[in-house]
Parts: C-alpha cells; structure tokens; sequence
C-alpha cells in the first residue's frame, strides 16, 4: 500500500507554474497545511529552485557529507527527490540544509549512474533503487512508507511528475493556488496530455490574499484504476 498523494501547486489562470512571481508564503504556507510526512519533488524541479532561489556557488562543507539525527518526534516533512539520471549529484546539500525538511530521501532507477550512487553513500543521503529505466513511482512510494513510515506525500514539482501521478492513477487530490495572472506563452503548464481523463470533485474553495484562490479536488478513482 502506497500513501496518500497529494498534488499541489501554484498556477495562473491559465495553468501555467512559471512565467508569474508566486507568493511563497502562500504556496508553502497550504503545502504544510496538509501536514504531509514527505514532499515529492523531480530533479528538474529541484535544480531549477537551487538556481532561483538559493546560491548556487555556495560550497558543501564538511558538515553537509553527514546525514543529521532524525528525531522520531520531528514534525517536519522528509524531502523525496526523484532522480534516476543524477540531476541533483553535488546539489543535494542545499536541500539538505533547508530549515523545512527533516531529511533527503532519494528515488533512483536501475540504470542511475555508479558515480551519483557513489555521491549518496558517501554522504549518507537514503535512496530507494525502483524501476528499469525510470523510477518506478507506486514501488518507490510503498516502501518509502514501508521504510520511513510515510502516510501522506505533497508532491510540490511539474508537469513531468504530475503526469505521471494522474496517469498512473497515484493521485488522490489536487491542490492548487490559482493566481490572478495570465502568463501566456512565458509559462510552462500545470500538466500536459496525460494519456488518460481524470474526473474530480471540488473539496474547497477560499479566497486568499491578493486575488488569488486556494481550490481543492479530489480525485475520483474509478473501476480498474491501480490500486495501492
């Protein structure tokens, strides 16, 4: 059995997640709401935050080779990267820093390079090995609940990773922040042809701050869906 799956982002009014300035207080501020016990963020997702949002001369320093003691009683969510190509190798140490996270869990395939391999034994980052040339999502989730006792994921990433949670049929609902923007051809979309329909039902609706609206869909599962 896999956890609960949350899928959250904040989008323009037409579905786009770049091309606009999102207000990061309200997308995390909703994303901690849900109480996740782990986010879920693609590689490319990953790097393009490093490169938006933090240093990225910012050297790794002895510390950052050395996971740090995970409390049982922390409440913080542990950080999943699906990575199987080594997008994050040398990278990894901004995440781990990051006052919101706990830990940094890592999803590879089988055809993951030796040497990004290497890179996370050497600093002692955990990774769950799923998959042939892909990570394998359903297998990756349930022994990350299996292993570290997850219930419940907010996946906070693009279009690639939100395909393949509705395609899959992995997703349970939607979350999204929608802006009062139209970020037209500068904005890359929420999601792009998933190869299968998806129906929902609105769960809420609130009006935040600065126009934007906090809408919640669950996702109806139907016969012959995968089950967890």
């Amino acid at each position: 059995m896999y956890p609960e799956v949350i899928i959250h982002n904040s989008v323009s009014l037409d579905y786009a997640v770049t091309g606009f300035a999102i207000d990061l207080g309200q997308h995390y501020g909703a994303l901690l709401a849900f109480a996740p016990d782990a986010t879920l963020v693609g590689s490319a997702t990953a790097k393009s935050g490093i490169e938006r949002f933090l240093d990225i001369t910012e050297p790794e320093t002895a510390a950052d080779r050395h996971r740090p003691a995970v409390r049982a009683d922390d409440p913080r969510p542990i950080g999943v990267f699906v990575d199987s190509r080594g997008v994050l190798n040398g990278l990894l140490h901004f995440y781990r820093n990051l006052e919101h996270i706990k830990d940094v869990v890592v999803l590879v395939s089988e055809t993951t390079p030796e040497d990004y391999l290497d890179y996370l034994r050497e600093r002692e980052y955990p990774f769950i090995r799923c998959g042939a040339e892909r990570v394998d999502l359903p297998a990756a989730l349930r022994e990350l609940r299996e292993r570290f006792g997850v219930s419940r994921v907010v996946s906070d990433s693009g279009s690639d990773l939100n395909n393949v949670l509705i395609r899959d049929g992995i997703a349970d609902t939607i979350s999204l922040i929608v802006h009062p923007v139209v970020a037209g051809d500068q904005g890359k979309k929420l999601l792009c042809p998933v190869g299968m329909r998806a129906k929902l039902a609105l769960q809420k609706a609130e009006a935040l701050e600065q126009g934007a609206v906090h809408l919640v869909y669950a996702v109806l599962k139907e016969a012959g869906d995968p089950q967890p």
